[in-house]
């Protein structure tokens, strides 16, 4: 172990007990010191954990027998700060060479007792390391009393305050803070109009899709696929059309974007793009969301390309359009790819697959579904029985009461209810 990561289990350990209040002085400065001496991916990914710590523990259960004991540290950066020596330290290493350091610092002073007048003198600083730093602090601890200064800010001479400064009224979601947002849209600096396009889409208010929507043509392919973020957040009705074009962009993660938001709106235009793109992108994660967006869709005329996923190389595709299918509405007869599906290998898929299989309630599978009452897991017991319920046919009924003697009580009286909606039918 390095002499600078030493240092921070050291600091990690000596940190006693499970109490809930903020870290003191003593333990900021030695937190501050050790990250300053680390690696710098090290230090960012520490940062980013900053506000993820869980109360309690398990004991120490699922750790190494000699590593440190890390809750007392947990606790205590989940804590609110409150020491005023301590908030003087943080407030000193906004400024800081190290941009971990100064991140951590402005963050553990966003998630603390600071004085709004403190934050917003901080957000008039010559220093633009320092505003930035108090941006990052404001936003990060949602603290509103500072929306006028950092409206300011958006239109700072640096860029890095400005592109901060509009973050963080992204992370604050207040409409009051939309003409600056929108004044930002034409900033010089790449940085500055990308995180104002994505603070518009915080506030999932369509009115804004006008400002946004020249942006999906932008050169930049992380501008295109925020911009269609914000977009599917909006959900206006002019948004669909774009969106749709946006699906034969040239970048991956543009197109991704896109099906997730069309997957959001809901829109029913793209549906026969979703289903080329599911069946002919070269990207399994496209493919993918394409199945999760024709589900949510819901058409019943999605159902011969899913039902062609479910041959895809890229088991996650078919699990996504096995549990597509599940949600298609007005299909009423099963195709033979979903049947074979029920006999999979993989767990996730034919658990998918089954599911699947009795929502369509096809008659003609309730031999399929039969045979399924034999599988070593559960829940695909529980979905057969379930299944076979919702069929209300008397071919179900032989399976049903074989049912009634399965080990799990769950599926046991699951199976008692469907044998009841039988013969109630």
């Amino acid at each position: 172990m390095t002499p600078t990561l030493q240092m921070l289990a050291l600091w990690l350990g000596v940190i006693g007990g499970p109490g809930r209040s903020g870290a003191d002085s003593a333990r900021v400065a030695s937190l501050l010191t050790a990250l300053a001496r680390t690696d710098p991916v090290v230090c960012d990914l520490i940062g980013d954990q900053l506000g993820n710590f869980w109360w309690g523990g398990q004991r120490g259960l699922g750790r190494f027998a000699d590593a440190p004991d890390v809750q007392g540290a947990k606790d205590s950066l989940a804590g609110t700060i409150t020491d005023p020596r301590a908030l003087s330290l943080l407030v000193s290493n906004l400024g800081a060479d190290n941009a971990c350091v100064r991140r951590v610092a402005a963050k553990l002073l966003g998630n603390s007792t600071v004085a709004p007048n403190v934050l917003n003198g901080l957000l008039d600083d010559a220093s633009p390391r320092i505003r930035e730093s108090a941006a990052y602090a404001a936003g990060a601890g949602e603290h509103r009393e500072t929306l006028a200064a950092l409206q300011r800010r958006v239109a700072d001479s640096d860029a890095g305050v400005a592109t901060m400064a509009a973050w963080a009224l992204g992370e604050m979601e207040d409409p009051a803070a939309a003409p600056a947002l929108q004044g930002a849209l034409k900033a010089t600096s790449p940085r500055v109009r990308l995180a104002a396009v994505w603070a518009l889409g915080k506030f999932e208010d369509e009115s804004y899709a006008k400002d946004v929507l020249p942006f999906l043509r932008d050169q930049d392919p992380v501008m295109r696929a925020t911009a269609a973020e914000a977009l599917g957040d909006m959900k206006g009705p002019r948004v669909g059309a774009a969106l749709v074009g946006l699906l034969t962009d040239r970048t991956d993660a543009v197109r991704l974007a896109a099906v997730n938001a069309l997957s959001d709106i809901q829109e029913p235009s793209s549906v026969g793009q979703l289903e080329a793109l599911l069946i002919n992108d070269t990207n399994a994660e496209v493919r993918r969301e394409c199945a999760n967006a024709l589900g949510n869709l819901s058409q019943g005329r999605s159902l011969e390309p899913l039902a062609r996923a479910l041959g895809d190389r890229d088991v996650e595709v078919q699990r996504a359009a096995a549990n597509a299918i599940e949600s298609l509405d007005d299909v009423t007869k099963a195709p033979a790819a979903l049947v074979r599906a029920t006999a999979s290998s993989d767990l996730e898929l034919r658990r998918n697959a089954i599911k699947a299989l009795a929502h369509i309630a096809d008659p003609a599978t309730v031999q399929t579904l039969v045979e399924r009452l034999s599988d070593a897991d559960k829940e695909v017991r529980l979905a057969v029985v379930e299944g076979l319920g919702e069929m209300k046919v008397a071919s179900a009924v032989s399976g049903l009461t074989r049912a009634l003697n399965d080990r799990d009580p769950e599926v046991r009286r699951a199976a008692a209810e469907a044998l009841g909606k039988t013969q109630d039918n």
